[in-house]
């Protein structure tokens, strides 16, 4: 939930959760998981029950906007309804709704069912950034329900935001034997064996063919297929399926959006800025000026760093003009300085780096204001923290780095997260490789994410490599050249990946 759904300089990798898109095209659909008996929805309001089952449906096939809105309606239906905020949580666009989403659902607790209890109670830990408390009560909840597709679900979540990512498949293929049409399930196991560690790309396949078996009629698993094929490295092939999912429905703009990524990555960029462009056309307000920023990486593939830093900027200047909405407008202009941000400091360019810095850091921190909490406040400076350490490592100030990084750990201090040490683990890291101290680069790296972030494991091989470790060097060498998923950090990197993988 930082910035708005930004929380690293790789935050921009799509397959951290990309945006999704309006319009479901006719398919078999399944029974919503959530509507099941064993987890009652509290509301006597049929319009509202129906209208909110609706919408976690469309959430579980990742449309998310369509889904945000009949959330909405729901809510509208019975101002009353819990669950139905917290859908809107789910469905949240920047950390202001999620926030204001959640207090809602907290003030009408009166009446829920223990299952919608724990299920908001589990989304009220991101706000503090309390991992531990969301796992267990996701623990509580399959125990208390434990035929409930639903919960299986949402545990596997709260273990895949631990890198716990074989038992979170456990728990997605314990829901596919409460309900084997479960499509949160079954596109949760595709993505989860591609892009979680350790990945298994052979059971990728076999999950999203399961999928497509399932709903042939939905195009997201279509889409879904060009991702797998991405991910074993067939990027012709993830051409096709995504240009599938563009036909089975036109609307369908993440589609045409992912054709963009497959064309930067083959060095089609004017290939990559039509799909691109027929996008930004085919999003939805919320979604155009996404699309946007990720056309503005294309000169970043072709090598053309400051180019695309010029287009980045350009786009943070014009984002309100694109129509996207008012409360959508800082969270866009933070994606595309973070981008910019993170090219200026990789590429050297480090006045014009701590010049966007500056500007990315006031709208975190505006956001924060705009949300009103103490942790909101606390994880926004964090944030900041983050990108002005990192800045200062590229600047060989290895004692202002160290202040960042200090100042991140204080503000996580009392929170009760594994991982809450990942970004200052990152800012040390960084100093220590920039300084060739390797060993200390290493040791640092590898406790940072470099588990999800391809640009940060980029960073440890370089360190390994440094360091005399040339077989892990290798092995993170060749994860990263055939990742294959769009990211400025990737972007930056990606060649060299591939230079270094082939000796």
């Amino acid at each position: 939930m930082l910035t708005a759904c930004s929380d690293q300089p790789d935050s921009t990798d799509e397959s951290a959760g990309a945006a999704t898109e309006p319009a479901i095209q006719p398919a078999p659909e399944p029974e919503p998981a959530v509507a099941s008996k064993d987890i009652p929805i509290s509301s006597e309001n049929m319009k509202a029950r129906t209208l909110y089952e609706e919408g976690q449906a469309l959430l579980d096939v990742g449309r998310a906007i369509e889904a945000r809105a009949k959330f909405m309606a729901a809510t509208e239906a019975d101002p009353n309804f819990a669950l139905g905020y917290y859908g809107r949580s789910n469905a949240a666009l920047s950390f202001k709704e999620f926030q204001n989403a959640m207090d809602a659902a907290q003030s009408h607790l009166e009446g829920v069912s223990e299952g919608e209890r724990l299920m908001i109670a589990i989304n009220n830990t991101f706000l503090t950034n309390d991992a531990v408390k969301r796992l267990a009560l996701a623990d509580e909840l399959v125990s208390a329900y434990p035929q409930s597709a639903r919960s299986f679900i949402i545990r596997s979540g709260a273990r895949g935001g631990q890198n716990d990512n074989e038992r979170a498949r456990d728990d997605m293929e314990m829901a596919l034997t409460l309900d084997p049409e479960s499509i949160a399930a079954l596109s949760g196991l595709a993505a989860n064996n591609l892009f979680g560690e350790p990945r298994d790309f052979e059971a990728a396949i076999r999950w999203v063919n399961a999928y497509i078996e399932a709903y042939p009629g939905e195009a997201k698993a279509y889409e879904m297929l060009g991702d797998v094929h991405r991910g074993v490295g067939d990027l012709e092939a993830a051409a096709v399926a995504y240009t599938k999912a563009e036909a089975i429905d036109a609307t369908l703009y993440l589609a045409a959006h992912k054709n963009g990524h497959v064309n930067s990555f083959l060095g089609n960029s004017d290939e990559a800025r039509a799909a691109y462009d027929r996008a930004v056309e085919l999003a939805s307000p919320e979604n155009k000026a996404g699309s946007a920023t990720y056309r503005a990486f294309i000169p970043i593939h072709e090598g053309n760093i400051e180019a695309g830093i010029a287009e980045l900027e350009a786009l943070a200047e014009g984002i309100e003009a694109m129509g996207t909405p008012a409360d959508q407008v800082k969270g866009a202009k933070i994606f595309a300085l973070t981008s910019a941000a993170t090219a200026a400091m990789h590429a050297g360019l480090l006045d014009k780096a701590a010049d966007l810095v500056e500007r990315r850091n006031a709208l975190v921190m505006s956001v924060a204001d705009d949300v009103g909490t103490m942790d909101a406040r606390r994880l926004q400076e964090a944030d900041t923290h983050l990108f002005s350490g990192l800045l200062a490592a590229y600047r060989s100030n290895t004692e202002e780095a160290g202040r960042h990084a200090a100042a991140i750990m204080e503000r996580v201090a009392d929170d009760d997260n594994p991982r809450k040490n990942e970004p200052a683990h990152y800012v040390l890291g960084m100093d220590a490789l920039i300084a060739k101290d390797y060993a200390t680069a290493v040791d640092y790296l590898s406790q940072a994410d470099h588990a999800n972030t391809m640009f940060i494991r980029y960073q440890l091989a370089l360190a390994e490599e440094g360091n005399g470790e040339a077989e892990a060097a290798a092995k993170h060498f060749a994860e990263v050249a055939s990742y294959n998923f769009n990211s400025m950090g990737f972007a930056l990197i990606g060649r060299a990946a591939k230079e270094k993988s082939a000796g």
